[in-house]
């Protein structure tokens, strides 16, 4: 099992690690910065630098287990790289982007009242499909909400549930197919805003800003149709 560092601090740029193990162009540590790809979000891309040589990763998947972290590297490796120490690089500027564009899509979730059918998170623009009835979407009423909620600062907060608690509370997992990550009996959750003013709560084991304001401008762009209840939502970054 790796330690999940991301989930500890979103904020961590660089760290060192021991490589745990080697399987053609994947690599495994004991510890990572790398965010792996899940739900909706893409995985980092970085450097793992060694003594005499530095990888570039690619691209960060989940293994088939528990905390499994599997490191795509562009290059040959082999065996002899297990125990060697080893420093850890992420794309900041991606991995910022990806953070800032998932927070967004919660405040988006926070807006639309319904079920996600289909969510992508990308470092300029992110949709979310909603099973929701047409009717209740105004696009205009939405951007200004979404620049209001950005404007007035709310933190985000990362906190933790137990899986039982999910169970008593499952309107904090808002996919319609997918659940959230249950790890050794323990969930993620992604708060917006505190004390009276919560304006969202959901599971998620994605990154996240730590508030509103760090998002910078946004808005809408098309609202798709997807089906009779199907609606796509895209958002973007804007000047």
């Amino acid at each position: 099992m790796t330690d999940l560092l991301f989930n500890q601090d979103s904020y961590l740029k660089e760290t060192e690690a021991s490589i745990i193990g080697v399987q053609e162009n994947i690599i495994q540590l004991d510890r990572t910065i790398f965010y792996a790809e899940s739900g909706g979000q893409p995985g980092d891309q970085g450097e793992i630098v060694l003594k005499d040589r530095v990888l570039k990763v690619v691209d960060t998947k989940k293994g088939s287990k528990p905390n499994e972290i599997l490191h795509i590297v562009d290059g040959p490796i082999d065996q002899s790289l297990i125990n060697q120490s080893a420093e850890l690089k992420i794309n900041w500027e991606l991995r910022y982007a990806h953070m800032k564009m998932h927070s967004s899509c919660h405040i988006l979730c926070s807006l639309v009242d319904a079920l996600i059918t289909g969510a992508s998170v990308g470092s300029a623009k992110s949709r979310i499909d909603f099973d929701v009835d047409p009717s209740m979407l105004n696009k205009e009423e939405l951007n200004e909400k979404i620049r209001d909620i950005i404007s007035k600062d709310y933190p985000i907060i990362i906190n933790q549930i137990t899986g039982d608690e999910l169970k008593s509370n499952p309107h904090l997992a808002k996919g319609a197919a997918v659940s959230p990550p249950v790890i050794d009996n323990k969930v993620q959750t992604v708060q917006i805003g505190e004390g009276e003013n919560i304006i969202d709560l959901q599971c998620c084991g994605g990154t996240h800003c730590q508030s509103t304001k760090e998002i910078g401008p946004l808005e809408i762009g098309k609202i798709e149709n997807k089906g009779k209840r199907n609606r796509r939502i895209n958002i973007r970054f804007s000047s």
